[in-house]
């Protein structure tokens, strides 16, 4: 007579929360890196919804209250709290902002942001499936191959995005691909698919190439170049990388100027531009040196004779100068050190991955972009999920 083993009904609880964790894993992973190079506001969009899928994955399943510890913990541990005194400054710093009223309208939207993610991040189980880590690679594969079919001549796609021109979105969504294809290496390698993670980091980088901006290439090749001895010793390099950043945000006003007047020829399609921007930043500085112009000034301060509207220098180490002084930036190297710290104390699969982002995000920040702009933060906040979500994927040692 056949016997069958008995098997326990499936708690229904369990299985929609199983399938909502999934369907809120997949917008941040999956969905999000694609919509990007089309709408940033839909990325803006998605977050929430992913955040609020995953609240209610942990209220099923009873790990609401775990999830809401493992927050209160971040939110007190030295990063968190270093992250926070940089905002409490910003928000010393309005009252002395050209537009306190802007600069107040903005600053809330940070910490939302900030508080956003983490939470997304708390709420993410403790060991994750080997499968569920599959979607990781696979959203950084179809955003690869849907940004380099952007830029193939003739593709159907350059019909809905107008390549010809200066595109803002699939810029950004270039600098996103190059922050999320760390964990996504990291994620194979760490299930000995070491022929894959190279496959997809020739598809990357070949998408990239199409993009032709010169930036978002130097970041990946730092993010490579990075990578690779912190596979080795991924303590030792993230050290390293830790002091080139503080290096650079410390001397930045130095740096600046040096570049000034030497340096227009390493970026040859605006360098005149760029450069002429750091030269007026670099003069401005000492007028303003210790609390800075006030937080969002750089928006409303003009530059040069002609009375130009600054809007942005375009590296964040110079506009944490000019905005926030050198308390900012003393601040700011505290939550940097502090970060490395954290990454330098971890014993899992994402160290090697978070240093590479590390040296990219060093690169793109250092050479062109603003230091809070909220689509920015967003790409930090998608690569910070990626980067939990292969951290839960188990340990090994390390040396």
């Amino acid at each position: 007579m056949e016997r069958r083993a008995y098997e326990a009904p499936l708690d229904p609880a369990l299985a929609v929360s199983g399938l909502l964790t999934r369907l809120g894993l997949f917008l941040l992973v999956v969905f999000s890196p694609f919509v990007a190079m089309f709408s940033r506001r839909a990325v803006a969009v998605m977050v929430p919804i992913a955040t609020a899928l995953l609240i209610l994955a942990a209220a099923l399943d009873g790990r609401l209250f775990a999830a809401l510890r493992r927050l209160g913990r971040f939110l007190l541990s030295y990063e968190a709290l270093a992250l926070f005194l940089i905002l409490i400054w910003a928000a010393v710093t309005i009252l002395w902002t050209p537009k306190p009223a802007n600069a107040a309208g903005r600053l809330p939207g940070v910490l939302l942001t900030i508080l956003l993610f983490s939470l997304a991040i708390a709420c993410l189980k403790d060991r994750v499936r080997l499968s569920d880590v599959n979607l990781i690679p696979i959203g950084v594969a179809i955003a690869s191959l849907t940004l380099a079919l952007e830029f193939v001549p003739h593709s159907p796609l350059a019909q809905w995005v107008d390549t010809s021109i200066d595109d803002t979105e699939s810029l950004r969504a270039a600098m996103l691909l190059t922050l999320l294809i760390w964990p996504a290496t990291g994620s194979l390698m760490a299930r000995g698919r070491n022929w894959q993670a190279l496959l997809l980091c020739i598809v990357t980088i070949a998408a990239l190439w199409l993009v032709h901006n010169l930036i978002v290439f130097t970041a990946f090749l730092a993010g490579v170049a990075v990578m690779i001895p912190a596979l080795w010793r991924p303590r030792a390099t993230a050290r390293v990388v830790c002091g080139i950043i503080l290096g650079l945000l410390v001397f930045a006003p130095l740096i600046g100027w040096l570049m000034s007047l030497y340096g227009g020829f390493l970026l040859p399609a605006e360098g005149d531009q760029l450069v002429g921007v750091w030269r007026d930043v670099t003069h401005a500085i000492p007028g303003h040196f210790l609390g800075g112009f006030g937080y969002d000034s750089s928006a409303w301060l003009t530059r040069g004779v002609g009375g130009q509207l600054l809007a942005s220098p375009r590296n964040a180490a110079l506009q944490i100068w000019l905005e926030l002084g050198a308390v900012g930036v003393a601040l700011s190297a505290l939550a940097l050190w502090a970060s490395f710290r954290a990454v330098e104390r971890r014993d899992d699969r994402s160290i090697p991955a978070a240093v590479a982002i590390g040296a990219s995000t060093a690169v793109m920040m250092f050479a062109g972009l603003a230091a809070w702009q909220t689509w920015w933060l967003m790409s930090l906040g998608l690569t910070s999920v990626s980067l939990a979500f292969l951290s839960r994927l188990g340990t090994r040692r390390i040396d």
